[in-house]
């Protein structure tokens, strides 16, 4: 399977053929290429995050409704039916935050889901009436509603979250090398992944994972890991790659690293959220050396210091 041809299907120009084809793949049920081809087509349909003026909000409910901007991503339904099923353009939301600060959006379940600055998610119209899947983008903290009879699933890159009934967060920006994190703060989840076996994970524990990586199960602090919900940025003994990658999800910018050298330096500091970027990186110039030449409005360089 690739994504042309899936693209193809979507379009409803593949022959007799190619949708029988198309159609047993997608039956098989482990389809982590239709995930990553659904987040290309979201993500082709929104715009950039810039950065944003910072004034702490909630959403919550009706309000949340509000805001869901509908968009038409082309996916499909199949039908167990005698006749040759036909793709049907299915309509999805996006509850996308592009400002420097949190939103709350409360599902029609009753769940919540905490989307940090610059983050996204995207879910079928009909959410909740047979399933609850959500596509991330970004960061997000999920206060999941117990429903045996409908699994919370979101899905992360080429991972998969499921819970029933759970607090966890999710980061898909915050390291240098790509990695997912999932947290889980109370309940438990399962974390399943392309070969490896799934995980699951008990309060207290993170799952880092990166295609090509052996996955990791280790401790995470809460200040750490859940600092955006209390309004700060927190590095302890963090690599400089990693603070700068949470540093860029956080502001919606891009930080260049210029020297690969740096990328081992370990920097440890407490950030309000509410501070301008060009604050804390030039604490960051005078505390370790550095120097962060900003190439235009949202990019910026960092090198050693003559």
């Amino acid at each position: 399977m690739d994504k042309q041809l899936l693209e193809k299907y979507f379009k409803g120009d593949c022959t007799e053929q190619e949708v029988i084809t198309v159609e047993g793949w997608l039956n098989g049920g482990d389809t982590p290429l239709l995930d990553e081809f659904m987040m290309e087509q979201w993500q082709a349909v929104n715009e950039p995050v810039v950065m944003a003026p910072k004034i702490y909000r909630r959403w919550y409910g009706a309000a949340a409704a509000a805001v869901l901007g509908a968009i038409a991503v082309a996916t499909f339904f199949w039908q167990q039916q005698r006749i040759a099923p036909r793709p049907v353009a299915v309509k999805w939301d996006t509850l996308s935050n592009k400002t420097s600060n949190i939103q709350l959006f409360t599902m029609t379940d009753g769940s919540e889901v905490w989307l940090n600055a610059h983050s996204a998610v995207i879910c079928e119209q009909q959410y909740n009436k047979t399933k609850r899947e959500l596509w991330l983008n970004g960061e997000a903290y999920f206060k999941v509603v117990k429903d045996d009879q409908r699994p919370f699933l979101v899905h992360t890159g080429s991972i998969t979250t499921t819970v029933l009934g759970t607090s966890f967060n999710i980061a898909t920006a915050n390291k240098a090398d790509g990695s997912i994190q999932v947290s889980l703060v109370e309940g438990k989840v399962a974390v399943s992944m392309p070969d490896n076996a799934d995980k699951i994970l008990l309060p207290g524990q993170m799952l880092q994972y990166a295609p090509g990586k052996d996955p990791q199960l280790l401790a995470f602090a809460d200040n750490e890991v859940l600092d955006w919900k209390k309004g700060k940025i927190y590095f302890d003994n963090t690599l400089l790659a990693d603070a700068l990658a949470k540093l860029q999800q956080r502001y919606g910018c891009k930080i260049v690293l210029e020297e690969k050298r740096l990328a081992r330096k370990k920097i440890s500091g407490e950030f309000s959220r509410d501070m301008p970027l060009e604050s804390i990186l030039s604490t960051l110039e005078y505390v370790h050396n550095l120097a962060f030449v900003q190439a235009d409005d949202s990019t910026f360089h960092a090198r050693s210091k003559k």
